[in-house]
């Protein structure tokens, strides 16, 4: 075997190696994967190197995560970006800076992948202080803001219902599943009662809530199950279980087609998600879990919260600008980010032109870890849920107001610098 190895070493030049011992292949087949070489055909004994060799490690700084280091080709492109932008869609303050450009600065100084290479700005990232000042970003946040939409009185004064000072979690529990509400014509009734039992359930035999480890999948059914079964009458479906968002997927394949020169890539999956909510085809929010050690310091919380989430929030919503154009900026995406025993609402638009979309976020809702405080904390987080749920029907109908298309054949090519772009997707460009 030695001398076998020695030879196919002393051989090997990049092309298939001959070998005319063919009472040994049986025998060797083993040894020869082992070396990093396949039978390509067994009956001329011709040997070539394995696709699935390990490759050995590269010695690129390059990084998973949100922390990549990006290559001088991958900020050239980005640059080329910002570059295109007309300057009648670039987005001025009522202090004369141009968000676009300031935004474009950071790109400049940039090593690693952040949410600016997405066109993404979060005026809460403490980065932005060194480019506006806190007036500016106060500019940013409100302008052409998008309010969540308000509860009706009826569920207002039921959510009060419960506002009372529970003792024991059998209290609240027997309270709850004693009202009685049609499945149809009172579901956000039915809901809410659903939802208080079971955070009861929680505190039947301990009035202090304990996750004893939780994992990200117990966490989403046993502390945050209501926020699915919001959507249990099925206007809007949420769709669980590590799903593939197609648009992050449209995105990523963007320039995926015929090949002419080098072989057509493979596709590339979108992003997973917890929970993905879709009407039909169309895509309105999304869902990231972190387990119950997770703070806002952790790399869970930066990776998939100020990271991974926006970005696909920002993917979503240029799909609408495609369904819809006229209505860019007055749509928005939706995104649940419950890290642990919090939770927060993420919302992105697109407020200014159709390049430069905004994150913002409501204030960290907890979950209640005691029975005493069970009506305190938990009547905010239904509150949230379901102005997100009327968030995302709000956005249908500004997509479906729209005049009926006129069908012809296209005459020109779409000019790319007028529709909202994807999220920066790595790799070394087209």
């Amino acid at each position: 075997m030695d001398d076998l190895a020695d030879l196919i070493k002393q051989n090997y030049n990049g092309k298939s190696v001959k070998l005319y011992r063919g009472d040994w292949k049986r025998k060797i087949n083993l040894t020869i994967k082992a070396m990093g070489y396949k039978l390509e055909r067994f009956n001329d004994d011709v040997f070539v190197t394995l696709d699935n060799v390990k490759k050995p490690e590269s010695t690129s700084t390059k990084s998973t995560g949100s922390n990549y280091k990006l290559t001088a080709l991958e900020t050239e492109r980005v640059i080329e970006i910002y570059n295109n932008i007309p300057a009648n869609k670039k987005w001025a303050l009522s202090t004369g800076k141009i968000v676009d450009d300031e935004m474009k600065k950071l790109v400049l100084k940039s090593t690693y992948e952040h949410p600016v290479h997405s066109l993404v700005l979060e005026t809460d990232d403490p980065i932005w202080r060194k480019y506006f000042s806190i007036a500016e970003l106060n500019e940013l946040k409100s302008f052409n803001s998008k309010p969540l939409p308000t509860l009706t009185k009826e569920l207002n004064d039921y959510l009060d219902s419960y506002s009372k000072d529970w003792t024991t979690g059998k209290e609240i529990y027997t309270f709850a599943s004693n009202q009685h509400h049609d499945p149809i014509d009172e579901f956000k009734l039915k809901w809410i009662d659903e939802s208080i039992t079971r955070a009861a359930e929680l505190f039947l035999y301990n009035n202090n809530l304990e996750l004893n480890g939780y994992s990200e999948s117990d966490l989403l059914h046993e502390v945050w199950p209501f926020v699915y079964r919001a959507f249990k009458d099925r206007n809007i479906r949420a769709v669980l279980g590590e799903k593939s968002s197609v648009a992050v997927s449209l995105g990523r394949n963007e320039e995926r087609s015929l090949e002419a020169i080098d072989k057509r890539p493979r596709k590339a999956t979108g992003a997973k998600v917890d929970i993905l909510f879709r009407s039909g085809n169309l895509e309105l929010g999304t869902c990231e879990v972190g387990k119950d050690n997770v703070t806002i310091a952790d790399d869970k919380y930066i990776d998939d919260g100020l990271f991974k989430l926006p970005k696909t929030l920002r993917d979503m919503l240029a799909t609408f600008s495609q369904k819809n154009p006229a209505q860019l900026n007055n749509i928005s995406t939706v995104g649940f980010l419950m890290m642990g025993l919090s939770m927060e609402l993420v919302v992105v638009d697109c407020p200014y032109g159709s390049h430069i979309a905004r994150v913002c976020r409501t204030q960290r809702l907890d979950f209640p870890s005691t029975i005493q405080n069970i009506s305190l904390d938990f009547l905010p987080l239904l509150e949230a849920t379901w102005k997100a749920k009327l968030l995302m029907e709000q956005n249908i109908k500004i997509l479906n107001n729209k005049k009926r298309k006129v069908v012809e054949i296209g005459t020109s090519v779409d000019n790319r610098a007028t529709q909202l772009p994807y999220s920066f997707v790595r790799g070394p460009g087209y």
